[in-house]
């Protein structure tokens, strides 16, 4: 994987501007405050709580086959949501919910401190992160991950896979990735 991704690249992203979409969470309060990045997220008003998840928004869903593509952001009004809630419940909580478009997220390496290297265990804001940078918004996914010390690492650690990922054209081209970098066969 590429090296040299840096806080100060990071930094820099901060300042890039252009429309952006939304961004959206569905929190349910029941993981440790201290330690949810939408709480934090939300304190700097980088995220919006929401008390119902938007029937036409991009919900990423851990538990639907679809990976999300970077032709997924189709329109200027995109929204992403994501729902915060422990593992324990997520399952009914996803079953639960009536919106348009559900998107996994390719498998990815997680850098929190809770499940750092391990597949497809990403926090909130690595998931948020991921879903921005394969859309296109790359400067969204770097301001974001810049409020974590960790951040940076989330994007070393799968930079390399973040542009495949951007690139792919099919959900074909997202699973034959995964593959290639045996994502698929560790995660059994």
């Amino acid at each position: 994987m590429e090296k040299g991704v840096d806080t100060a690249s990071m930094r820099g992203a901060v300042a890039y501007n252009m429309h952006e979409p939304s961004l959206l969470v569905y929190m349910l309060r029941d993981d440790d405050p201290e330690k949810c990045s939408a709480n934090k997220l939300l304190r700097f008003n980088m995220l919006k709580r929401v008390g119902r998840v938007p029937y036409r928004t991009i919900l990423l869903d851990p538990y639907t086959s679809i990976p999300l593509l970077n032709s997924d952001c189709t329109n200027s009004n995109l929204s992403l949501t994501i729902v915060d809630c422990s593992w324990v419940n997520a399952r009914r909580v996803f079953a639960m919910l009536k919106v348009l478009k559900r998107r996994r997220l390719p498998l990815l390496l997680a850098a929190n401190p809770i499940n750092y290297a391990k597949i497809a265990k990403l926090s909130s804001v690595e998931a948020l992160a991921a879903a921005c940078y394969i859309l296109g918004y790359e400067h969204l996914a770097y301001r974001l991950l810049a409020k974590f010390k960790w951040g940076s690492t989330f994007i070393t650690l799968n930079h390399e896979l973040l542009g495949e990922y951007r690139r792919a054209k099919s959900i074909d081209d997202i699973v034959r990735i995964e593959h290639e970098y045996s994502l698929t066969e560790a995660l059994e």
